[in-house]
């Protein structure tokens, strides 16, 4: 594999809100000089904001891509497809943190804390796929749960925000329904099925695939083939974050310092053990950057009626912790891992 070491980062989907989140993440990473920001129909003077300096939004139809430069594609699934497929033929390597690649299990699925060796047998013009929010955050855990000698099935009740379920489109359909109603005026829908703002809406992943890419996505992820995974969720009337109610079933009882001893080995995972004491995704999203990109882990018990049962919650922030976040660490990974 080799990369132009003058070819500037692309990024697909640069005016989506993914594509802001990205930016954001790739502006930490003193290495990164500049980016190449894309979209499908750019006005003439649309621009995104990276390391303090506008940087015009081009059209992903119009750009040439070379052989050697390193693509990140976010937010919009449809023009993942695209540009990985004119990418493939010039020869760059693409980083997919969109449902396109996932959903049709295009590449293989490559997770920043878990199997990031796989970058080293890529080709040149070679794919990656990167977990959706949901399996970033959860198969770390399932993983290492593993090592308590079984872990039998695994119950996820997911809680996404508009953006986590569908990007800056859900963020704005929120924004201006809550702002209609707040009025007097009826609440209109385009990106849900229905009215979200003040409501719940079940059954909705958008912007991460259906459920049964998320279940797949663990499973592979945590190297237990056959491992029943079912997930659900619902989508909340909140911008930011996500928050998962997660039941694992164990082979046999554990003790919960059993437990503790193996989550505390989980890269990133903060466990809060004051049963007392919870975090919400609201709270999180107000924290600075660094804490952001944690993945926090509470209410840790046994089951009350089934000893071999662990109950506990999830809260994470979806932009910076979620499959960007995913995406951008592989980058930087790249670079400084795997390209030396």
């Amino acid at each position: 594999m080799s990369l132009s070491e003058h070819a500037a980062l692309v990024l697909v989907g640069a005016d989506t809100f993914a594509g802001e989140a990205a930016l954001n993440l790739l502006a930490d990473i003193p290495s990164v000089e500049k980016v190449t920001a894309l979209s499908a129909s750019p006005a003439d003077d649309a621009t995104v904001e990276f390391s303090g300096d506008s940087v015009q939004i081009e059209s992903l139809a119009d750009f040439r891509f070379q052989a050697g430069q390193l693509v990140l594609c976010v937010g919009n699934a449809l023009l993942a497809e695209q540009a990985i497929q004119m990418a493939g033929d010039a020869g760059a390597l693409v980083i997919d943190a969109t449902s396109f690649t996932r959903s049709q299990q295009y590449a293989e699925l490559v997770h920043p804390r878990i199997n990031s060796e796989a970058l080293m047998s890529l080709s040149q013009n070679g794919v990656v796929a990167v977990p959706g929010d949901v399996g970033m955050v959860v198969a770390p855990v399932v993983r290492a749960l593993r090592q308590l000698g079984g872990v039998a099935r695994v119950d996820l009740n997911c809680s996404l925000s508009v953006s986590g379920a569908a990007d800056e489109r859900g963020v704005s359909e929120l924004a201006s329904q809550t702002n209609r109603l707040l009025n007097g005026l009826p609440a209109e829908h385009e990106v849900f099925q229905d009215q979200v703002a003040f409501n719940l809406l079940p059954g909705f992943f958008h912007q991460q695939g259906d459920a049964q890419t998320a279940a797949r996505e663990i499973v592979e992820l945590a190297g237990h083939e056959g491992l029943p995974v079912h997930v659900s969720s619902i989508v909340a009337p909140v911008f930011y974050g996500q928050i998962i109610r997660m039941s694992v079933t164990l082979e046999w009882p554990v003790s919960e310092g059993e437990v503790m001893d193996v989550l505390e080995s989980v890269p990133g995972l903060v466990i809060i053990q004051d049963q007392e004491e919870f975090l919400t995704p609201v709270a999180l999203v107000s924290r600075d950057d660094e804490e952001r990109q944690q993945v926090f882990l509470g209410g840790l018990a046994t089951s009350d009626v089934q000893d071999n049962v662990l109950n506990m919650w999830i809260v994470s922030d979806n932009a910076r912790s979620g499959a960007v976040y995913g995406a951008v660490k592989l980058y930087q990974q790249l670079i400084s891992e795997f390209l030396q």
